[in-house]
């Protein structure tokens, strides 16, 4: 029977020709095969491990194991913070959950005057700033406070901020603005 006549979804463990040698070469030394052994490890030196699914094991009468099966690296790391992200994620799923408790139940009116008053309350904030009046441009290009003006299109006083902000470099201002 070849692979292609093996229906799909049967149970078949297909076995290479060298691992078949192997276990011909185990029966003649007498090794006898350990049932009930569902995953076997070695560690290394830095944390590496390296793990075995569902092995073969086989043991000989003076104790030395054989084992079959595919060898995967097990990263202690990586699973130590998925074990974090995991924990992290429970506890704000808690947090959340308490902090749902305690929310009121506001009518959508409320939410949107709510609204209302911080996007007001960010516009004033805004208008401050530009009527700041005179603006101290010294030390800096005024190029540079233009080209940033032109493409961040900003008031010039917040232009000039950026640019205090990261001593000149337009690149970074840009950035901080958009």
């Amino acid at each position: 029977m070849s692979i292609e006549e093996i229906p799909q979804g049967a149970d078949v463990n297909v076995i290479p020709k060298n691992e078949k040698k192997a276990r011909e070469l185990i029966k003649k030394l007498n090794l006898k095969q350990i049932k009930g052994i569902s995953r076997v490890t070695f560690k290394q030196r830095g944390n590496l491990i390296y793990a075995i699914d569902s092995p073969d094991v086989y043991r000989s009468a003076a104790g030395t194991y054989v084992v079959f099966g595919e060898a995967k690296v097990d990263d202690m790391n990586q699973r130590i913070a998925e074990a974090q992200a995991q924990q992290a994620q429970q506890e704000a799923l808690q947090k959340a959950a308490a902090d749902a408790g305690k929310t009121e139940d506001k009518s959508p009116e409320a939410i949107t005057a709510d609204l209302e008053k911080a996007s007001l309350g960010d516009k004033k904030a805004e208008d401050e700033e530009e009527d700041e009046g005179e603006i101290d441009e010294t030390g800096l290009d005024p190029k540079d406070i233009e080209i940033v003006v032109e493409q961040t299109q900003v008031s010039r006083a917040k232009a000039v901020k950026a640019l205090r902000n990261h001593d000149g470099d337009m690149v970074n201002a840009i950035m901080d603005l958009s």
